[in-house]
């Protein structure tokens, strides 16, 4: 007869590290809690914003049409006024036009990252593909994400350097998961760019270059800060789900984990990272250009 297996006595040290275990996954499903909580939040936010902002747009779009009557009867009665007053009018009616333009510029922009972020709130079954000017997308996403961190501290800022391949037409992406990308990857420099200069205070002048370029089969997207870099030790762990260096509450150590996929297994392309601890880490994405 088989004797049966003996039941090991768990020693007080195992029971501080199951202890320990448990109160870390405790705490990041209050983590994730709130992060639902703020996403709900946020959504509702955002609808709200909506309205007034497709009031903003489509008024804008009147006034431009109201604008381009009034220049028909002002060229209409040109020839009545006197020079300086004509003058005076086309002064007027060139500044109103370049303002209009502004505004609905900035609105429709507005616009387009509140549709993107809607998107992002929602979860969706399939994969969709679409046309996507991929300089824009970077631009405005990494300023998104710097003004989200300014939201939360007043006192940062930074330098944007741009480089941007102008000769790179609209590639096929997975525009909402892309972006996500672009948002953390920006999130996560603004965050060690913040605590890089609360140490270095006035000695230290926070940067980060986008840059964009057309390869043979692919598009490169570099994301890089004059940060602390990160160490070899870190860069190992890195793309692993739940790992971060941040303090507690401030990650979840998932944001680059899903870059990682969107990139390697929905976009089929590759990330790598290139840092010299203390002086720079960057990100650079390949992206191949024929997309179904």
């Amino acid at each position: 007869m088989d004797t049966p297996d003996k039941i090991m006595p768990v020693t007080e040290e195992q029971l501080l590290l199951l202890s320990a275990e448990l109160e870390e996954i405790k705490q990041k499903f209050i983590q994730s809690d709130k992060l639902a909580f703020i996403g709900k939040l946020t959504t509702g936010i955002m609808h709200e914003i909506k309205n007034p902002l497709n009031f903003i747009n489509n008024f804008t779009k009147l006034s431009q049409e109201l604008l381009e009557e009034l220049n028909v009867i002002i060229d209409e009665i040109s020839d009545k006024l006197d020079a300086d007053s004509l003058a005076d009018l086309n002064d007027i009616r060139s500044m109103l036009k370049g303002n209009l333009n502004k505004v609905l510029e900035n609105g429709e922009r507005a616009q387009r990252i509140i549709f993107s972020m809607l998107a992002q709130m929602h979860d969706r079954q399939e994969i969709v593909f679409e046309l996507t000017d991929i300089n824009k997308l970077v631009d405005e996403f990494a300023k998104l994400a710097y003004q989200g961190m300014r939201g939360n501290d007043r006192e940062f800022n930074l330098t944007f350097k741009t480089d941007y391949d102008r000769s790179i037409l609209p590639v096929n992406l997975e525009f909402q998961e892309m972006s996500r990308v672009i948002i953390n990857l920006v999130d996560n420099a603004c965050y060690t760019l913040n605590e890089k200069k609360k140490k270095m205070k006035d000695q230290f002048s926070p940067e980060i270059l986008l840059s964009t370029k057309k390869l043979d089969n692919f598009i490169e997207i570099k994301i890089r800060d004059n940060g602390n870099g990160i160490p070899q030790p870190v860069i190992d762990q890195i793309f692993n789900p739940f790992f971060t260096t941040k303090p507690k509450g401030q990650g979840t150590g998932l944001g680059l984990s899903l870059s990682y996929d969107i990139i390697t297994n929905v976009h089929k392309g590759e990330i790598e990272i290139l840092t010299k601890e203390n002086e720079y880490t960057e990100f650079r994405i390949l992206i191949p250009v024929n997309l179904a």
